[in-house]
């Protein structure tokens, strides 16, 4: 049963309050913080293990982890705004002002409201349910972040230093600095492009919302991410910052989220939204179908195969929420097809998506439903980097990867819930082996991203292998084109971290995914990771030209293991 709207309060509260403990006692205590959090913490737990029964227990410790978390996020920038304050009091800056105006962040409430609307409704009206706690989860998730927005929305600030020509973007929860010499591309936009910045409209972005208002946007284009800016005078400082920088683009004309020639747009990226990023789609649905009193194992056969639909058309959702569009650039028509061809698969198309991340996706469940994306940034890389990386997207649309990735999450949630249904069905006196269904549950949580890395890393691994042979270069040419990607993710990600986090000098060093790491963060990368090392992978592609096969597949699976324990 549901706890009441007062307890879920209560043990969300209770969550925040530990992480607020422990960073009021990093001030004082320093290094033993983490011990103060960390007894706080257990000793929670412990008294909500104690108190309440199987399976209760377990929803209120996911209230207070939920709470936890969220003052985690809304911390994570509190170093990198306190530095840059300090720092500001020490620098010769001019202030640039910033246009306000409250429909702005009322579009943002607007959206979340639109989007969770039907999860909210089922929460209310609908049955007890396992769904009620996943909306529960993804409310504190979105008001979190709605909470940064706002204070983003209301309390930014953006100044600059000309003798230095750097930027700075201070904000209570997040914040920025970079030199203007790091920015890739000046443009202005007409307005706020809402269905491109909204989170929970977009996918596969790397966009970073200052916009408090709806008026010309400047938009810089960053290593790594790209952030939008509406300021008093854009004009004048676009010409400011191009005099520093020449990075000269025409101005793009923006039309509003509500323009009836974005209709489509806009309806596409809430189904999107309500379908992947909430679950307001399928409550609404299953609430639907409660209230006509459609019988239980129907209701369920419904909900199962409404999700099979959106999987099959989970392409043309996908692109929507991409703002992709397929690609122009006849070459690179020439190379995919090509290789499409030669992989045995000549209905794919390529698209290409804006974004600052270097990276590709095959998205479909089926050959005939499928595409590959590549972010603007992964264009500019050399040609032969290029086709490396439509190879490795081709197995994986060859191969059906997206369908069996989800099907095997799928199987293993079922295979939990149902031993969960056996265990409270057929024990009685449950209460007497609490202690160890406690660590049961705790070990089957711990699993499952265990499990999910395991698949999708044999998933990587396989179109690597496999991937190479659709290239001129082969295995070495596979090998350069992860080397060359790994290089340009690496110099991207040092950039993104220095300007948004505080960065210790002792910490600075030549930090690339090309060198094996020391051994906990390995356990990490090869048990929890959608992808195996980069190192690892090169590795193998460098010394195994026999392409995936027993062979291949039985050192991944050793490699996977004594990586993950050796030094």
């Amino acid at each position: 049963m549901l706890p009441s709207i007062q307890e879920i309060l209560l043990f969300l509260f209770i969550g925040a309050i530990i992480q607020v403990v422990g960073l009021i006692a990093e001030k004082f205590l320093k290094k033993f913080a983490y011990i103060v959090e960390i007894i706080a913490a257990v000793l929670t737990i412990g008294y909500t293990f104690y108190q309440y029964s199987f399976p209760e227990c377990f929803i209120y410790i996911g209230f207070l982890s939920s709470g936890y978390f969220a003052i985690t996020t809304l911390a994570a920038g509190k170093e990198k705004f306190d530095q840059l304050q300090a720092e500001l009091k020490t620098v010769a800056v001019e202030k640039i002002e910033l246009q306000r105006g409250y429909m702005r962040i009322v579009a943002d409430f607007l959206v979340v409201v639109l989007v969770f609307s039907g999860a909210v409704l089922f929460f209310v009206y609908g049955p007890e349910s396992p769904l009620k706690f996943l909306i529960i989860f993804g409310l504190v998730s979105v008001a979190t972040e709605l909470c940064k927005r706002f204070f983003a929305y209301k309390s930014a600030n953006v100044y600059y230093s000309r003798s230095d020509e750097i930027l700075y973007i201070v904000s209570r929860f997040e914040a920025r600095k970079f030199p203007l010499s790091d920015v890739e591309q000046l443009r202005l936009e007409s307005t706020v492009d809402l269905l491109r910045l909204h989170p929970l409209l977009t996918l596969f972005t790397s966009n970073t919302d200052f916009t408090t208002s709806f008026h010309q946007v400047l938009r810089l284009s960053l290593p790594g991410e790209t952030i939008y800016l509406t300021v008093t005078e854009p004009e004048k400082w676009k010409e400011t910052f191009e005099a520093m920088r020449p990075s000269a683009a025409e101005p793009i004309k923006v039309l509003p989220f509500y323009h009836k020639k974005n209709l489509k747009r806009l309806l596409g990226k809430l189904y999107f939204a309500a379908t992947v990023k909430g679950v307001s789609a399928y409550t609404g649905l299953l609430l639907v179908l409660y209230y006509l009193n459609v019988p239980g194992w129907l209701l369920v056969s419904i909900g199962l195969l409404y999700w099979l639909i959106n999987l099959y058309f989970s392409d043309q959702i996908l692109m929507v929420a991409m703002d992709a569009k397929e690609t122009t650039d006849q070459r690179l028509i020439e190379i995919s097809q090509r290789i499409f061809e030669k992989a045995g698969i000549p209905n794919v198309r390529v698209y290409e998506a804006e974004s600052s991340e270097f990276n590709g996706l095959a998205t479909g469940m089926n050959i005939g439903k499928s595409m590959v994306t590549l972010t603007t940034a992964t264009l500019k890389l050399p040609l032969e980097v290029i086709e490396g990386i439509l190879a490795h997207e081709a197995i994986h649309v060859k191969k059906r990867d997206v369908l069996w990735g989800q099907v095997w999450r799928f199987g293993f949630l079922l295979a939990v819930i149902s031993f969960v249904l056996f265990v409270m069905g057929n024990i009685d006196n449950i209460e007497e082996y609490k202690f160890p269904f406690f660590f049961m549950m705790w070990f089957l949580m711990l699993l499952f991203p265990i499990y999910q890395s395991f698949c999708s890393q044999w998933m990587e691994v396989r179109a690597d292998h496999l991937g190479a042979a659709l290239l001129e270069g082969g295995h070495d040419q596979m090998a350069d084109s992860l080397v060359t990607l790994a290089r340009y993710q690496d110099e991207a990600l040092v950039k993104s971290v220095e300007y948004s986090m505080v960065v210790k000098e002792d910490s600075k060093k030549d930090i690339s995914s090309l060198k094996r790491n020391p051994l906990f963060l390995r356990l990490i990368e090869f048990q929890f990771m959608p992808h195996p090392p980069m190192y690892w992978r090169v590795q193998t592609l460098q010394e195994n030209h026999d392409g995936w096969g027993k062979a291949m597949l039985r050192r991944w699976f050793v490699d996977r293991l004594r990586e993950s324990v050796t030094r």
